[in-house]
């Protein structure tokens, strides 16, 4: 998605290959972050296997997640959630694989690179779906922990479910505007509007959806710790959101200085994209593991069923004293509910 252009056959020829590219800066490609630059020599073979491997880890470990939280667990606020954000990961791991086997087999025909385009726009729109799906799980967690009382009388049964439809609505929206700016009308067209699009596109990454996971799970610290004054526990649910966003900024960290010093001060990427690739990859990948570690039960025997683990990690805490005045633990009650769920 780097523009028309390719390293492919003689990378010291890039004049050749690239009209125009004589006169382009000499920066790497930033993915779907800058789609007007000149594509960055392709990373070494090592990497597409550590690619490959990776995400087929993910999207094992997300296959699990959507299975248990889709099928076997009962329906709550926060699984709906969890449930759409594996989907979005799970994505995101399949378009980085089939790009990870395209580049490791070294297939350069039509239909390949038609598959290329496809998987780079899945990719983008998944990446844009799972990264609005934190900001919405930071703050219905906060405004159900902080607000306890007026969360769980006023809030709409199926508000989990539009908020999902309405984020990937979004990202289906933006995906298509960006891909018509900087593909479908191509870089001598486009020109400015795929510019905008890219600088767009970071602010609502970086300047929007981090600033909106980022304070709701700041007030939930602040939270947790004035009840920790009164010796009560932190809800796991708790540990799973703030483990999940802060492994979202560390590991998007390469992507949004690369952007950030692009658009702002013209400098070159210090990065190569397949470092930042790797990084959002991990990410995706990791959130199984998050749950698995939250969810399980040190006191417990060594082996547990994935669906009683995953079940415990979505504890919100109620029944340790962080909802009072007898507001009803919606997900409590739902899970305890289910047949045959344990915890």
């Amino acid at each position: 998605m780097a523009g028309n252009c390719s390293w492919d056959g003689a990378p010291g020829d890039r004049n050749k290959m690239c009209p125009g590219g004589s006169e382009a800066p000499e920066l790497y490609s930033r993915g779907f972050l800058t789609m007007e630059q000149i594509a960055a020599p392709p990373p070494p073979a090592v990497v597409n296997y550590i690619f490959l491997l990776l995400c087929l880890c993910g999207l094992v470990g997300n296959g699990l997640v959507l299975w248990f939280f889709g099928f076997s667990i009962k329906r709550s606020p926060f699984s709906v959630y969890f449930l759409h954000l594996a989907g979005a990961d799970a994505g995101y791991l399949f378009s980085k694989a089939v790009l990870a086997i395209l580049n490791t087999g070294g297939f350069l025909s039509t239909f390949a690179e038609y598959v290329r385009a496809v998987s780079r726009l899945l990719g983008l729109c998944t990446f844009v779906a799972g990264v609005s799906l934190l900001p919405a799980i930071s703050a219905e967690r906060c405004l159900s922990v902080v607000f306890p009382a007026w969360y769980w009388r006023q809030r709409p049964k199926r508000l989990s479910a539009v908020v999902c439809a309405l984020l990937w609505t979004l990202s289906l929206l933006v995906t298509s505007i960006h891909n018509y700016c900087c593909v479908f009308l191509g870089r001598q067209a486009a020109g400015g509007a795929c510019r905008h699009m890219d600088v767009f596109l970071g602010v609502l990454l970086f300047l929007v959806f981090c600033p909106l996971m980022v304070l709701p799970c700041l007030a939930l610290i602040l939270h947790v710790e004035c009840r920790a004054r009164r010796r009560q526990r932190s809800a796991k649910l708790n540990h799973v959101i703030l483990a999940v966003v802060s492994v979202f900024l560390v590991s998007s960290i390469y992507l949004g200085i690369d952007w950030f010093l692009f658009w702002v001060f013209q400098i070159p990427a210090p990065f190569p994209e397949y470092v930042t690739d790797l990084c959002i990859c991990i990410h995706c990948s990791a959130k199984p593991v998050v749950y698995f570690l939250a969810g399980r039960d040190k006191s417990q025997r060594l082996w547990e069923p994935l669906r009683v683990v995953f079940q415990r990690a979505l504890r919100d805490g109620a029944e340790l004293g962080e909802v009072g005045g007898g507001t009803p633990n919606t997900v409590g009650m739902e899970m305890q509910g289910s047949p045959g769920n344990a915890s």
